[in-house]
């Protein structure tokens, strides 16, 4: 591809040849080879611009930038923003597939895999292609691909919507990260639909408090990014966005007056059950899902559903036969005991999840959990409050400790911790779960937060295999 073709819908300001050949867009110069056009990102660690030589040195026939650069043996293209550039290249290397695409976008902190599911198993079981790209797989034409990042970056991102294409695909559904917002990475993708299902504490090791990371995610509900918001009108957040009215609007909720809401919500031992009310029109939910949080995610989803041209009678049948989403409030029973796995992993996430297990229980709630290293340290102490108020037992162990002792990030939940019940520490997370089988005793909800469907511990920089789930059955 020519590199005028490349740069087309970006303003440059070129000097050499911009009919120069592209073969490839590279952002890593280690990575460049012959004829690649190397695109200069600044980075939380390095600088893309510091790279230029060496990526000319290997071969690479242009290279984009923001500052001035100058090397007679490339064509420079100075642009504005090199995130937005990289972003838009990407989309003109695959011809633009998105443009073929409907796009369903879901933004929030908590929520976001299983509303983004639950759109895309109601469109699929009623026989439209949809692809889905978020924190558990990306998923498309009877593909499944291991997720690197919730929102992959334009490289990949691009290449799946075109191979999307390719296999009939008419819609997508992806999850929404807030720094696959500031990094703008979907920039110059128009969505159909964005749904905001809430926001609370996460992330705060990127964006330093929660105002600058609630703006980032309010940020993207504008006329440039999307054409309809689905928004939690019982969010504060979401309120915001509703008022402003910067986009079309259908909110949801249970608590403030809404476009879609619930009544008549009941808990029964197989999940939920309640009569929604979306935009003046009544449907008959039972749903394998559990707990109130899912009641807002298919809210959201059954908002969606509908305007993308689902009957009512199409939803109703097609919820009752969704079963939960891997890692996402999977139950398994044994001799009296219920066994969740969950991926909560944030202060509400636990509360809520906690929350429901007060409303299962016949007896005592049992928690196993840690917190992520290399994350948002603040909220460590928060969890191990909400962990040690609402739970009977807790056994605090790890998760994903990356670079981080497993030591260290216990002792930081430790210092929130208000124990009201049992408290045991066993940083061995499969010894942990055998220890709360061990506890647990008929009546008791057993709950392994914090990873979910991953199949992995991320420590010292290598991924071991691991399930949580796996762990849970392997022993009954």
């Amino acid at each position: 591809m020519l590199l005028k073709e490349l740069l087309k819908g970006i303003k440059a300001e070129i000097t050499g040849d911009e009919n120069t050949e592209i073969k490839n867009i590279k952002i890593n110069s280690a990575q460049v080879e012959k004829g690649d056009c190397f695109i200069c990102l600044a980075g939380s660690k390095s600088n893309g611009h510091d790279f230029a030589d060496e990526a000319v040195a290997k071969g690479a026939a242009a290279v984009i930038c923001e500052s001035e650069y100058v090397n007679p043996l490339v064509t420079v293209a100075k642009v504005k923003s090199t995130r937005r550039a990289y972003s838009v290249t990407e989309s003109n290397f695959y011809n633009n597939p998105s443009e073929s695409l409907k796009i369903v976008t879901v933004v929030g902190t908590n929520g976001k895999s299983t509303t983004a599911y639950l759109i895309k198993e109601l469109l699929e079981r009623n026989g439209i292609s949809c692809g889905l790209i978020g924190t558990m797989y990306y998923e498309y034409a009877g593909k499944r691909i291991s997720s690197s990042l919730t929102t992959p970056d334009p490289a990949q991102l691009h290449k799946l919507f075109r191979d999307m294409v390719e296999c009939g695909v008419k819609y997508v559904v992806m999850e929404l990260s807030a720094h696959a917002i500031y990094l703008e990475k979907l920039y110059g993708v128009k969505s159909e639909i964005s749904v905001f299902t809430n926001l609370s504490q996460d992330h705060l090791d990127f964006f330093g408090n929660m105002s600058d990371y609630a703006a980032c995610k309010k940020s993207y509900f504008c006329k440039e990014n999307t054409k309809l918001a689905v928004v939690n009108i019982d969010d504060a957040l979401g309120l915001e966005i509703a008022r402003e009215e910067k986009i079309p609007v259908i909110t949801y909720g249970l608590e403030n007056p809404s476009d879609a809401f619930a009544i008549n919500i009941a808990s029964h031992s197989e999940g939920e059950s309640f009569v929604a009310n979306v935009t003046d029109d009544i449907l008959d939910i039972h749903t394998k899902l559990f707990g109130t949080f899912n009641v807002y995610n298919l809210l959201a989803a059954l908002v969606v559903a509908k305007k993308l041209g689902l009957s009512n009678a199409q939803i109703m049948q097609t919820v009752s036969d969704i079963p939960s989403p891997e890692g996402r409030f999977n139950v398994v029973r044994k001799d009296g005991v219920t066994y969740v796995v969950d991926f909560a992993h944030t202060p509400d996430g636990l509360f809520n999840l906690l929350k429901e297990g007060r409303n299962m229980a016949q007896n005592r709630v049992i928690t196993v959990f840690g917190c992520g290293g290399d994350r948002d340290v603040s909220k460590r102490p928060v969890m191990g409050k909400i962990a040690s108020e609402m739970s009977d037992i807790v056994i605090l162990t790890s998760d994903n400790p990356r670079t981080e002792s497993r030591e260290a990030i216990a002792g930081d939940v430790l210092a929130g911790v208000n124990p009201k019940g049992q408290l045991y520490v066993e940083l061995d997370r499969s010894k942990a779960i055998g220890l709360s089988m061990e506890l647990a005793d008929k009546g008791d909800v057993v709950f392994i937060a914090g990873k979910g469907s991953e199949n992995y511990i991320d420590e010292n920089n290598i991924k071991t295999p691991y399930s949580d789930i796996g762990e849970v059955m392997s022993r009954l």
